[in-house]
């Protein structure tokens, strides 16, 4: 009886031995941080991105960190898969794509084809997650990528690996997830609007020398499974005004181009109210936002700071709706409201997949600007 429990114990450890057998230590993997996609003369080319963790583990543990290792592996191939097992060849290691924080297309891979494909993998494969921030350039995704963050700080906490950490300071362009750009991608009347990211040579400088840093730089708008355009920051800043998700964002005030006061918005709500009148299709636009003087050049009343931000809102929506136009994207996504609220009344005006806009279809703009906090400003209350 004693052999029989002996030889019972043993067999119930050796099972429960065997399910580490196949386990690979840490030190074994190689883990991809970010993945970028171009399109190259026919070929899809398949870029990673690993860092070396030996300097988050210094930094924790307070010793001297030494400038951080970064390893840009590159595959090339007809579809995503076959650059994917390409750059399989050169890898020492097998790569690890759960800890994948980044992916970016250059506007060259902004095709339906490419997307399709990479999109196809990541849905496939179990170790991709969908909380994978999703971006663009117009430059070179391997210069992207080795670009390292001022005082030797980890790419982990860079725009690319971190936009939101930038963003809950100075909220320009909205920082998009992978889940959110495939629903977008799908669904009939959206519009997708894809952070684009440049490279910065001129405003950082450590020890004497240039130091490139990574900068918002617009957005590429993709809407019907098609790139429309991509546009420069200065063009789209009325775009801000419509992203409930805006922590805080400046804006000038100036008459005449000369600076009265700097302003930081806050709490914004903004709201579409399509309206059809005689077969005639208009959107009315209202925004409630938040204002606090921050700085303030000349005097002036209360009221005549809220008229002039009031104004200039205005504006900067118009202004990104009408530029919107000149390429065929409807930048504000007044198209999408008529979809979710009359999904009937937009099958019948839609043409090519998307309502026919023109400049009168963008009606009355209506901005609330309630001023909050004016500090020790020089206003003159009335």
């Amino acid at each position: 009886m004693k052999i029989i429990r002996q030889s019972l114990v043993f067999g119930l450890v050796s099972l429960m031995l065997t399910g580490c057998w196949g386990a690979k230590e840490i030190e074994h993997l190689a883990y991809v941080n970010s993945i970028g996609i171009d399109y190259v003369n026919g070929n899809v080319v398949f870029y990673t991105k690993m860092i070396s963790f030996t300097n988050i583990a210094k930094k924790e543990s307070g010793a001297v960190s030494n400038k951080e290792l970064v390893s840009i592996g590159k595959g090339k191939g007809k579809t995503v898969d076959e650059a994917i097992f390409d750059l399989y060849k050169t890898a020492q290691q097998r790569l690890s794509w759960s800890h994948v924080k980044t992916l970016v297309f250059t506007e060259a891979a902004l095709r339906q084809d490419v997307i399709h494909s990479i999109l196809d993998q990541m849905d496939r494969y179990f170790e991709f997650r969908y909380t994978i921030w999703t971006m663009a350039t117009r430059g070179s995704i391997e210069d992207m990528f080795n670009v390292y963050p001022t005082q030797n700080m980890s790419t982990l906490y860079s725009q690319l690996n971190n936009p939101l950490d930038r963003y809950s300071q100075s909220s320009l362009v909205a920082p998009l997830y992978l889940y959110k750009f495939i629903w977008k991608w799908e669904e009939d009347g959206q519009i997708l609007l894809l952070p684009v990211l440049s490279i910065n040579e001129d405003s950082w400088i450590e020890n004497k020398k240039s130091s490139p840093q990574l900068q918002q730089d617009g957005i590429c708008a993709i809407q019907n499974k098609k790139l429309t355009g991509c546009f420069k920051l200065d063009d789209i800043k009325g775009l801000r005004w419509m992203e409930k998700k805006t922590v805080r964002t400046p804006l000038m005030l100036q008459i005449d181009q000369e600076p009265i006061a700097m302003m930081i918005m806050s709490k914004i709500k903004p709201s579409i109210e399509p309206k059809l009148s005689d077969g005639k299709l208009t959107f009315q636009i209202n925004v409630k936002v938040q204002g606090s003087i921050t700085e303030q050049e000349k005097p002036a009343t209360e009221k005549e700071l809220v008229d002039l931000a009031s104004k200039e809102i205005r504006r900067q929506i118009q202004k990104t709706y009408l530029i919107g136009l000149k390429s065929g994207t409807d930048l504000l996504g007044l198209s999408n409201m008529v979809y979710r609220s009359n999904p009937k009344e937009w099958h019948r005006l839609k043409e090519d997949g998307k309502l026919p806009l023109n400049p009168e279809s963008l009606g009355e703009i209506d901005v609330n600007v309630d001023l909050v906090d004016v500090g020790i400003a020089k206003i003159i209350k009335k």
